[in-house]
């Protein structure tokens, strides 16, 4: 079975269902891009290929400025849904559609969404988070380094306390011990690393702005290898940096998921409040292997045969 039919399977035990109304003739669907990145076109295609409507897509290439004359002409089509990619795309969509709520909308690839509060004061709003829930990259990392059970983590209480919390409930239930240190400025995150150095032996980067920076990054690579710590994070960039490992949601994957939130709101009679923010389904995990060897890991083979990468600094 597919990877396309086993998210499609589960999407259907997920969402609420109702006997199928038929689609109407002149129903579109707008595609809104924050920009150009090249990340946004595999999952722009896989929810294209499972739509069953026409699809129209169009591009803030970055630029706010752009979003009146863009809304407009797309609210002139009258789309029967709009998928919007990004953060600029998902918080100008939430923002034109306010007083035109019949209009559904589904965002994807938006980093810490709570902090736009896309579902905030609107029932139209639905979505897939980008970040990975923390139990599973807990999970994650004690596959790959089985004594892991002290994990610390730097944080904004502006833009991580929500994700905090349910880290702590999933270490809880893990039997993982969770140092969490909060900072305000990405400069105090050394110094809240030294604090809790001695404390623990795995460290959880998080993609908060105040505390992903490549600086803060780059620093902690160095000094998660100096003290031994096994370092697990989001995104294949941290691994390409030399975090040991990176557990990123499946990008075409988010394509198909929207696809089957979008057909649910338009033929199911699914609507956006219910269906509310779900986690990624499916996740591809990288992994360093050169950082592996410094710390000297022994990898399992069944820990090695569920890697999607292997990169190298």
């Amino acid at each position: 079975m597919t990877t396309k039919k086993i998210l499609a399977i589960i999407l259907l035990c997920l969402l609420p269902t109702t006997t199928p109304s038929p689609a109407r003739a002149d129903d579109q669907v707008a595609i809104l891009l924050s920009d150009s990145e090249d990340a946004y076109l595999q999952p722009v295609a896989t929810f294209r290929e499972s739509m069953e409507v026409p699809v129209e897509i169009y591009n803030l290439e970055g630029d706010i400025h752009r979003a009146p004359a863009l809304m407009e002409k797309i609210l002139a089509t009258r789309p029967a849904l709009i998928f919007a990619l990004g953060a600029k795309a998902a918080f100008i969509a939430k923002t034109w559609t306010v007083d035109q709520q019949e209009i559904p909308v589904v965002f994807a690839m938006v980093l810490n969404w709570q902090k736009y509060q896309l579902t905030a004061g609107q029932d139209n709003v639905a979505g897939i988070a980008s970040d990975v829930a923390p139990g599973t990259q807990f999970l994650n990392m004690t596959m790959f380094a089985p004594a892991s059970r002290r994990v610390g983590v730097i944080y904004s209480e502006a833009h991580s306390a929500e994700i905090i919390a349910e880290a702590r409930k999933a270490a809880e239930l893990l039997g993982i011990e969770l140092h969490a240190q909060p900072i305000g400025h990405p400069r105090e995150f050394r110094r809240a690393y030294k604090k809790m150095a001695g404390q623990i032996d795995s460290f959880w980067v998080l993609t908060d702005p105040v505390v992903y920076t490549w600086e803060n990054v780059g620093w902690l690579e160095k000094n998660c290898l100096r003290d031994r710590l096994v370092c697990i994070g989001q995104s294949q960039n941290v691994a390409k940096l030399g975090i040991l490992l990176a557990v990123d949601p499946d990008i075409p994957n988010l394509g198909y998921q929207a696809a089957s939130l979008a057909r649910n709101i338009l033929f199911r009679r699914g609507t956006s409040r219910e269906i509310g923010v779900m986690p990624p389904l499916g996740t591809r995990l990288y992994l360093n292997l050169n950082t592996a060897k410094k710390l000297g890991l022994t990898i399992s083979p069944q820990a090695m045969g569920m890697v999607n990468e292997i990169v190298a600094k």
